[in-house]
């Protein structure tokens, strides 16, 4: 059993993301992060580099998390209601407490992020606003 989750995106199609060593917030393109040729990232504020999966913000990982036992939930209430019914007039009873589900956080864009165009991969990003652009790593081949 597959069950598909997406991460959300902004209006213009950048992901969130956030280093895992510095924690520091920036945003790529998600074709850019998709892109068969990206395995890892550089941190475009202290440029330690590691997988990017390691990138997902831990809210996004939560989010998700809570979605995907939301939906183990509704499988178990399904089976179980399924299972009761089966078992009527039988003379065996099977109480069952529906599994409550539990509501998503909300993924909020409430960050000061700046677009920036990275010369040596002709690709752009968002960093925090007061980032001067001499100091910021390019995520995909870590150039300063």
């Amino acid at each position: 059993m597959e069950q598909k989750i997406t991460i959300p995106t902004d209006s213009e199609g950048y992901y969130s993301l956030e280093c895992p060593y510095c924690k520091e917030r920036f945003k790529a393109l998600g074709g850019d992060i998709d892109a068969e040729d990206t395995l890892e990232l550089f941190c475009p504020s202290c440029g330690l580099v590691d997988d990017n999966n390691k990138f997902i913000p831990d809210d996004v990982i939560e989010h998700a998390q809570t979605l995907a036992m939301n939906y183990m939930k509704q499988q178990l209430n399904d089976t179980f209601k399924k299972a009761s019914r089966k078992m009527k007039g039988s003379g065996l009873t099977l109480e069952f407490k529906k599994l409550k589900e539990e509501l998503p956080n909300l993924l909020t864009e409430d960050e000061k992020l700046e677009q920036i165009e990275l010369h040596c991969c002709n690709k752009t990003i968002k960093v925090q606003a007061d980032q001067s652009i001499e100091n910021i790593y390019c995520p995909y081949c870590g150039v300063n």
